[in-house]
């Protein structure tokens, strides 16, 4: 056999690196395209291939899949880099599990009626339930889909990101009109339950206005407050990217989600917006713009229109008389009441990871995985703050969105599993390789074509 490959020693090394090049070509490029088109099917939460599963979504179930891939195929650093952070990542999910669930059997552990567990068979069962190895597999799944953004993706998945998100505006749009025309909810998508099938993923709101109702935009992600959860920190992005049509289409949809937080965090960036790049004109002209609206608003047929926006979007909720504000304040002074009750060690580490779910995430994570769970999550999410974005304005808008959704997360959100989150925070490894961007390429050929005509002019 030797003396067979001796004879043919340039046939051979040339068959071999032709195999190389060959397993790069097929392997690199498909994987990244793979991720790609996750990317148009990550905001469909609310589907699900397979109902009797739970979080079976199309971006779960393909990224479990693409596992088998990654061996496969012929990256070596990043390949690497992936494995060893998954390694550390089950590492520390490992230590959490085993002292919740250590100190719950030498502790005694009882559960509380007043707090909401994710599985209410079994309420005596406090050692591994169901629901800890379930919410776990969902947490796994979120975190590798964050490590496929970060190793194996290009710029070119900004594009399929936004993509992704203005189909979900579109069927938004579709459900909107839908329901002025008919009356009826047009949802023929979600199939998604909650609680044993006890509850549909998609949550039906309507608001009245003026004596008109509207239902409060959702799209597929379930309800308004997961589509603004979703879409706000790529909305914030979409100024860095100098994407303009993205940045008025999104922000039309958020508006129609009629949800205070989006309300209050728009106020918030645009004002935020303005004062860093000094568009005070804009400012002058929005006041002058509100000042119309509230007289025109004031006018006898206009009025009730305007009392019903203030009292559904702002005075129900901050003065706390809406339902939904009385479910989230008596479920948060709940759980971190249970939790206060907790031994020092629970305390420290929670009773289980998936253990309840509150309405907010700040309470749900104290109680499953205690102080230390929290501030390895919070490291986790904010430790981006700090990435070396190269592009100024993109590293702004980038940080911005991710401390503003963490904030939304931890006061109003409780999913955790969403692709977003993930999707959002390895965003910012594949924006800190980008030298400029497409907007500001464009602009600077227009420049350079620009220079070119009047100087041959001249």
């Amino acid at each position: 056999m030797a003396t067979k490959l001796s004879r043919y020693p340039l046939t051979n090394i040339t068959m071999v690196d032709s195999y190389s090049v060959y397993h790069t070509k097929e392997t690199g490029p498909f994987i990244k395209r793979y991720i790609n088109i996750l990317m148009l099917f990550f905001p469909l939460t609310a589907f699900l291939l397979i109902p009797a599963i739970p979080s079976t979504t199309i971006t779960t179930v393909f990224a479990g899949l693409m596992l088998f891939l990654i061996p496969l195929s012929t990256f070596t650093v990043e390949k690497s880099l992936f494995i060893t952070e998954l390694f550390y990542f089950f590492c520390v999910i490992a230590v959490l599990s085993f002292f919740s669930q250590f100190i719950n059997l030498v502790g005694h552990l009882k559960l509380s009626t007043d707090v909401i567990l994710i599985n209410k068979k079994d309420f005596t069962k406090t050692f591994y339930r169901p629901s800890h190895i379930t919410q776990s597999l969902s947490l796994i799944v979120g975190f590798i889909i964050y490590t496929y953004v970060k190793y194996f993706s290009t710029e070119k998945i900004v594009k399929y990101i936004y993509w992704g998100l203005r189909l979900l505006c579109i069927y938004g749009l579709y459900e909107f009109a839908y329901y002025i025309l008919t009356g009826q909810n047009g949802d023929f998508i979600v199939n998604r339950t909650f609680g044993a099938g006890e509850k549909s993923g998609s949550l039906f709101q309507t608001v009245s206005l003026g004596g008109i109702s509207l239902m409060r935009f959702k799209g597929y992600t379930g309800e308004p407050s997961m589509f603004v959860f979703t879409v706000f920190p790529f909305w914030v992005l979409s100024f860095g990217l100098k994407r303009k049509f993205d940045m008025y289409f999104l922000l039309g949809c958020l508006i129609l989600s009629f949800s205070t937080t989006a309300y209050l965090c728009i106020i918030m960036f645009l004002s935020y917006w303005i004062i860093h790049k000094r568009q005070f004109q804009i400012f002058f002209y929005m006041c002058i713009f509100i000042v119309v609206i509230c007289f025109v608003l004031q006018l006898d047929r206009f009025q009730h229109l305007l009392d019903s926006i203030y009292k559904f979007v702002f005075a129900g909720k901050m003065e706390g008389e809406a339902a939904s504000s009385k479910e989230r304040s008596n479920a948060f002074n709940n759980h971190v009441a249970y939790w206060a009750s907790f031994n020092p060690f629970n305390q420290a580490f929670g009773i289980g990871f998936g253990y309840v779910r509150s309405t907010d995430f700040f309470s749900t994570i104290i109680v499953n995985n205690g102080i230390v769970g929290f501030l390895v999550f919070t490291w986790f999410v904010l430790k981006n703050l700090w990435l070396d974005i190269p592009i100024k304005l993109l590293s702004i808008c980038y940080k911005i969105g991710l401390f503003m959704v963490y904030l939304i997360m931890m006061a109003t959100v409780p999913e955790f599993a969403y692709p977003s989150l993930w999707i959002y925070i390895g965003l910012g490894f594949v924006l800190k390789s980008m030298k400029e961007t497409p907007d500001e390429t464009a602009e600077e050929k227009s420049n350079v074509i620009h220079i070119n005509k009047t100087l041959l002019a001249n």
